[in-house]
């Protein structure tokens, strides 16, 4: 279905012959009124385009790209291989988690929330309190200094596939916190969910700025808080836009347990089935993580599949997929055209620790008898996943599902329950 951006970047390169700009140079300069009267939408709008999901279709037929250049003023340009993004693809799933003992006692404060349902601002606030950052950054010293929005100086910038350096001057560009002491400067970039990717004018553009007005080394780092769980990668940005490299990716839990303990026999004997959904989709969301972020973001008021798609920068398609994931478990209940809580899910928002929501998730999905006995299989290969095959996952889906799903769709939503067994497996120790 098209958005409000495809229809908007459609119009303007029917009402302009831009395009063919961009196929003769590799690159052309439009202005902010031009995309106003052209295209029929605030510039602003049309141009953030933060994930490669947001990205219109017309750029995508045309491999095209936007920055901003100037106050007003903006570059299109082509990037065949998408480098003005930078995908996380396995790199967030293979990070080992450690655990982080912060020496000061977080449940103390009073702003603090319990459940751990933080803000991005929160969260990098926390880190910082608890250390995690200081840590993170091998810095005993670190000084808040740079925060929000602000106008950029100029710098030089190589587009990608060109050698043409174009000036950039008088951007708005923003830090969620920048910290910096004696030697460096440290600058963050933060996000409530992880992300598939992330348009890396986020971190670059303040790297530049600071780099051309200091000689102190700068850190760009992007982080991440889903679920109780910090990612901090850290990059080494090159000379070209796009050229960008991980220097360092990690991930935490803060006064948390790696992993849960779970005694699966024992589930088996004291969690009841409940059957499975009539109404309700299969799962389709398969970032476990993200669908206990989803819950928690609806019980804050974040309760409609728009305001979800904004808040985690994808398509209202995904919304549905995660709200489902949530309504199947039996954690979320679809009032109207918003979404609202179940009891279990209420009280599963009460849940302090990682561990005991990574439970609570367990004996959700043992409610469901082609979870229970897609577990049960898992658990005769001892759990190695590598053991089990998508054939058998879908046999077990197909036997189960309500209404009954075809074999071709049920080996496409077992890739979803792999990859959910998959978290499950990373974050307990089941026996």
């Amino acid at each position: 279905m098209a958005t409000l951006n495809d229809t908007a970047w459609a119009n303007f390169f029917d009402r302009s012959e831009i395009l063919a700009e961009i196929k003769w140079n590799g690159f052309a300069y439009v202005s902010a009124d031009e995309l106003r009267d052209k295209g029929g939408r605030e510039p602003r709008l049309m141009a953030k385009l933060d994930t490669l999901a947001e990205r219109p279709q017309i750029f995508e037929q045309y491999d095209l790209n936007i920055l901003p250049v100037q106050n007003g003023q903006y570059v299109l340009f082509q990037d065949r291989e998408n480098r003005s993004y930078f995908p996380f693809k396995s790199l967030l799933d293979e990070v080992q988690v450690e655990a982080f003992d912060s020496q000061i006692d977080l449940p103390s404060f009073d702003t603090f929330p319990l459940n751990r349902a933080f803000s991005e601002s929160q969260a990098i606030d926390f880190a910082y309190v608890s250390s995690l950052l200081q840590h993170f950054c091998q810095c005993q010293t670190m000084y808040l200094s740079i925060r929000g929005r602000l106008s950029s100086g100029s710098f030089p910038l190589i587009l990608p596939d060109f050698e043409n350096r174009i000036e950039v001057s008088n951007v708005q560009i923003e830090v969620d916190s920048g910290y910096e002491n004696d030697d460096q400067i440290v600058l963050l970039e933060a996000k409530i969910g992880r992300r598939t990717d992330f348009h890396i004018r986020q971190l670059v553009f303040p790297y530049l700025q600071w780099s051309a007005r200091t000689k102190k080394k700068i850190r760009p780092i992007f982080l991440t808080y889903s679920n109780g769980q910090y990612v901090l990668t850290e990059f080494a940005v090159g000379m070209t836009y796009g050229e960008l490299e991980v220097v360092s990716n990690r991930a935490f839990t803060v006064n948390d347990s790696e992993v849960a303990v779970i005694n699966l026999a024992q589930s088996l004997q004291s969690v009841e089935e409940d059957g499975e959904p009539v109404q309700i989709p299969f799962p389709q969301a398969n970032d476990m993580d993200k669908v206990i972020d989803t819950i928690q973001l609806i019980d804050l008021g974040l309760n409609t599949k728009s305001a979800i798609a904004e808040f985690f920068e994808f398509g209202e398609r995904q919304s549905y997929y995660y709200t489902d994931a949530g309504r199947y478990l039996g954690l979320v209940e679809k009032v109207g055209q918003s979404f609202v809580l179940t009891e279990a899910g209420r009280e599963f928002q009460t849940l302090a620790a990682r561990t005991q929501r990574t439970k609570a998730i367990f004996r959700q999905m043992m409610r469901r008898p082609s979870l229970r006995a897609a577990l049960q299989l898992v658990s005769t290969r001892q759990f190695d996943l590598t053991t089990v095959s998508d054939a058998e996952i879908a046999e077990i889906i197909m036997k189960h599902s309500c209404p009954n799903l075809s074999r071709s769709t049920s080996l496409r939503r077992a890739s979803t329950l792999r990859k959910w067994f998959r978290w499950l497996l990373k974050n307990s120790s089941v026996r």
